[in-house]
């Protein structure tokens, strides 16, 4: 009983303070939504007055696709940080960043040894450990439905199946493989000391807690065209991650194949209907449709073989997987990086604190 009371005066504390900050006929509707948020019950955003309240956009306003920042890695790679603030200023960090070749086609191929990389296709068949997958990637889901071998899932991938990794136990498993990720060099000189073995193995005193850097691997398939398909009805049933957004930074690493992501910049996420995760994990889902998306500025990006993306905290994305040649094997440098878990989305991260605390002490995990 005392628990249950700790929590409601919690959550009435943190309404009457979102209530106090938002004083327009708009922010009052936001504070209702973020009330909402707290309550363990089922509601039907999208046929509610609410949204329509909060999403109101002037017709002048809008938006058009927007350019990303983009570097050539290679080619700045002994003044980066600089070059980026000179060309985007100093705050580039809050944008998303197009990071073009951070890996050579050559590193791709083998390590500077000689050894064969352990991220690749070869050898993800042979790994024989059990993680969740997504059975089949081009429905709308946020969560892994299925278990199986990493070997299997991967062999079934390349069979034509609309499987979807999306795991961090496999970094977990081999820590040593971040390595392999990104260079680590240039990560841990633009984004700061985040990115080496040791951070993916645990926090706190003795390495108690879960580690505030996680490194999941994203596998998936374009999926087969049939011959009669349109352009568009073979685009809808490719796999594909749902819109959302999470508390954390994210560098994301295209290790084979190629992804389209769609980024929305986080002052815009009353615009395309939040909501947080329905699972209890530590994201806001987004119940927007394509033509909400009309609404907000956009970017659209392809990741081709080598290169990387910066989503900054709170920064909404969707991944398509399109059509390449191979497989497209992915991995990202997820990090807590508390000045932007705050300042990016300030109403955002208080109502995240019950879902993160969870995934703190290993609650949920994927």
């Amino acid at each position: 009983m005392k628990s249950t009371s700790l929590k409601s005066t919690l959550r009435i504390f943190v309404s009457i303070i979102v209530a106090f900050l938002l004083s327009n006929e708009r922010r009052i509707y936001i504070s209702v939504w973020a009330i909402l948020q707290w309550l363990p019950i089922k509601f039907d955003y999208n046929d509610s007055i609410l949204f329509d309240k909060i999403h109101e956009v002037d017709d002048s306003e809008r938006p058009t696709s927007l350019s990303i920042p983009t570097i050539d890695v290679q080619k700045h790679r002994d003044d980066l940080e600089t070059h980026l603030e000179e060309k985007y200023g100093k705050d580039w960090r809050r944008r998303p960043l197009l990071l073009k070749g951070i890996w050579t086609e050559e590193e791709l191929r083998q390590k500077s040894d000689g050894s064969s990389r352990m991220l690749s296709l070869e050898n993800l068949l042979k790994l024989d450990f059990q993680i969740p997958y997504f059975k089949d990637a081009r429905v709308k889901t946020i969560t892994p439905d299925a278990h199986g071998t990493v070997g299997d899932i991967v062999r079934n991938i390349t069979m034509g199946k609309p499987h979807k990794i999306g795991s961090q136990l496999i970094l977990e498993k081999y820590p040593e493989w971040i390595r392999e990720v990104a260079p680590l060099d240039i990560t841990n000189n633009l984004f700061g000391n985040f990115f080496s073995p040791d951070k993916i193995q645990g926090s706190g005193p003795w390495k108690l807690f879960p580690a505030l850097t996680t490194v999941p691997v994203f596998i998936a398939s374009h999926g087969e065209k049939n011959e009669a398909q349109t352009n568009e009805e073979s685009s809808k049933s490719r796999p594909f991650t749902t819109l959302h957004c999470e508390p954390i930074g994210n560098i994301a690493v295209q290790l084979s194949g190629k992804k389209k992501w769609t980024l929305v910049q986080p002052e815009h996420s009353f615009q395309i209907k939040p909501v947080i995760s329905p699972d209890g994990r530590a994201f806001f889902a987004s119940l927007a449709t394509e033509q909400d998306y009309s609404r907000v500025p956009i970017y659209d990006i392809i990741t081709n073989v080598g290169d990387a993306i910066w989503v900054p905290t709170w920064t909404w994305h969707r991944v398509d997987y399109i059509e390449s040649e191979d497989l497209s094997i992915a991995a990202s440098l997820f990090h807590f990086r508390f000045a932007d878990f705050v300042r990016n989305n300030a109403l955002f991260s208080v109502l995240m604190i019950p879902a993160m605390l969870k995934e703190l002490i290993g609650v949920n995990t994927q």
